[in-house]
C-alpha cells in the first residue's frame, strides 16, 4: 500500500511539474508579445499582427484547459452521458469527412474498412477517433496513408485499428505514450503544437467503456493503435460515460 501511495504521489508531482511547464510557454509568449507591443508606438497593422499571434496562444491555452477538464471529469465520472449502439464505420466516416480538407492539403489518404457495431457514447466515440486521426495526420508525410480497420472479435467485442505510414515512435517511448503530457523524441515535438494530451484522452475514453487500448510502432514505417470496445455485457458504470465535445 505504501508503494502504491508513493507511486501515486510521484505521478501527481510529475503531472504538476508537466502542467506548469506546458502553461509557462504560452504565458511567456503572451507576456513577451505585450512587452514588445508596448515598447514603442506602432502602426495599426503591427498591432493587428500582435493580436493575431496572441489569439493563437489563447486558443492553445483554451484547448489545453478543455482537455484537462475532460480528463478530470473522466477520472471522477462526472457529467455522465449514455451509451448507444453505434455503426462504427458511419461514426468514423463522420470524423474523416471533417478532416477531409486537411488530409487532402497534406497529401494523405484516409481510408475506412470493415463494419461493426459498438456500444458507446457517440460524442466520446467520435472524440477518440478524432484524436487518433489528428495525431496520425501530424506525423504522416505527404503521399502517406491512414487506415481505420473495423473487426468483430469473438468473445471480446469490436476492434478498431488506426494504422498510419508515418514517422513511427521509438520502442522506448511506447510504454508511456498514453501518459498525460508525454511526448516522444524532440523531432516529433518540433512538428506539433499539441500538449501531449490527445492519446491520454483516448485511453480515458476506452477505459470508461471498459475496453482496451494498445500501440505498435516502428521508426520510419508507421504506427498502429488498437482500440477494443467490449460486448454490451462487459460495459461499466451502467453504460454511462462523461460527456465531451470534439476539439
Amino acid at each position: 500500500m505504501l508503494d502504491r501511495l508513493e507511486d501515486s504521489f510521484n505521478r501527481l508531482s510529475q503531472f504538476s511539474a508537466d502542467l506548469a511547464h506546458e502553461l509557462r510557454t504560452p504565458i511567456n509568449n503572451l507576456r513577451g508579445e505585450s512587452e514588445v507591443a508596448l515598447s514603442k508606438p506602432r502602426e495599426a497593422h503591427e498591432y493587428r499582427e500582435i493580436l493575431a499571434s496572441s489569439l493563437e496562444e489563447y486558443g492553445r491555452l483554451s484547448r489545453m484547459t478543455d482537455s484537462l477538464l475532460f480528463l478530470a471529469k473522466a477520472d471522477s465520472a462526472q457529467a455522465m452521458g449514455t451509451s448507444l449502439p453505434l455503426a462504427a464505420r458511419k461514426e468514423i466516416e463522420k470524423v474523416t469527412d471533417f478532416y477531409e480538407a486537411l488530409a487532402a492539403e497534406q497529401g494523405v489518404r484516409v481510408i475506412c474498412e470493415g463494419e461493426g457495431t459498438v456500444d458507446a457514447d457517440p460524442i466520446l466515440f467520435r472524440r477518440a477517433i478524432s484524436n487518433l486521426l489528428s495525431n496520425a495526420l501530424r506525423y504522416t508525410p505527404s503521399g502517406g496513408k491512414i487506415t481505420f480497420s473495423i473487426h468483430r472479435v469473438d468473445g471480446e467485442g469490436v476492434e478498431i485499428v488506426c494504422c498510419d505510414t508515418g514517422t513511427g515512435i521509438g520502442q522506448e517511448h511506447l510504454p508511456k505514450i498514453f501518459d498525460r503530457f508525454y511526448r516522444a523524441n524532440p523531432s516529433r515535438n518540433a512538428q506539433t503544437e499539441g500538449a501531449g494530451l490527445g492519446l491520454a484522452i483516448v485511453k480515458s475514453i476506452i477505459s470508461l467503456h471498459g475496453g482496451e487500448v494498445a500501440i505498435q510502432s516502428t521508426l520510419g514505417e508507421g504506427t498502429s493503435i488498437r482500440l477494443v470496445f467490449p460486448a454490451t455485457a462487459k460495459l461499466t458504470a451502467n453504460n454511462k460515460f462523461p460527456m465531451a465535445s470534439i476539439d
